[in-house]
């Protein structure tokens, strides 16, 4: 009869888990539940960044199809001077008129992001009433062709073509670019 309640102890011991083997089992499961949410978390983040990132892009190329509508509509650079860079461009249109793009700050988007950003305005002036010195704005007569503008600068590489550079800004990142744009209105040919 001994051996009978022997083997019974035996089975009885063999069939369960011990506390130690569960605990151990568990922690593993834990881990790897980690190791997948920790994936799956990191994963969800980049297709955030790499969207925000896009649509940033997007509108950079957005704002530079404006840019070169605006500039095309010229006939000839007033400032800056071939080969001087500035932070505005002035250049006339086949009507007579005085076009001018040029940085205006941002007060908004400049305290959400931390960053001083502008806007880039672009503004039809008549000649008759135009100081350089001192431009007045018409808020009519101007309209916004780029945001998140950290700085861009006008440079007059020939006769009728500027070289444009820009950076735009937003909270976590910095985009840059560089074009050309030739005047499409070469005025009137004789």
């Amino acid at each position: 009869m001994k051996n009978r309640s022997d083997r019974s102890s035996l089975t009885a011991a063999s069939s369960g888990f011990t506390v130690l083997e569960l605990v151990v089992v568990v922690g593993i499961m834990a881990l790897l539940a980690a190791m997948v949410f920790g994936m799956f978390s990191t994963t969800s983040s980049n297709q955030q960044k790499v969207s925000t990132d896009m649509q940033m892009q997007a509108m950079i190329l957005n704002s530079q199809n404006r840019i070169v509508r605006a500039v095309r509509e010229g006939i000839d650079f007033i400032l800056p001077e071939l080969g001087e860079e500035s932070a505005a461009l002035f250049f006339a249109d086949s009507e007579n008129n005085i076009r001018v793009l040029y940085q205006q700050k941002d007060e908004e988007l400049s305290k959400r992001t931390g960053k001083t950003l502008y806007k880039l305005v672009h503004q039809k002036v008549e000649t008759k009433g135009f100081n350089s010195s001192s431009p007045a704005s018409d808020p009519k007569m101007s309209s916004t062709v780029a945001e998140y503008v950290k700085d861009i600068k006008f440079r007059v590489s020939s006769a009728n073509t500027v070289n444009v550079t820009a950076s735009f800004a937003t909270e976590r990142a910095e985009f840059q670019t560089m074009f050309e744009i030739g005047l499409q209105n070469s005025g009137v040919v004789e």
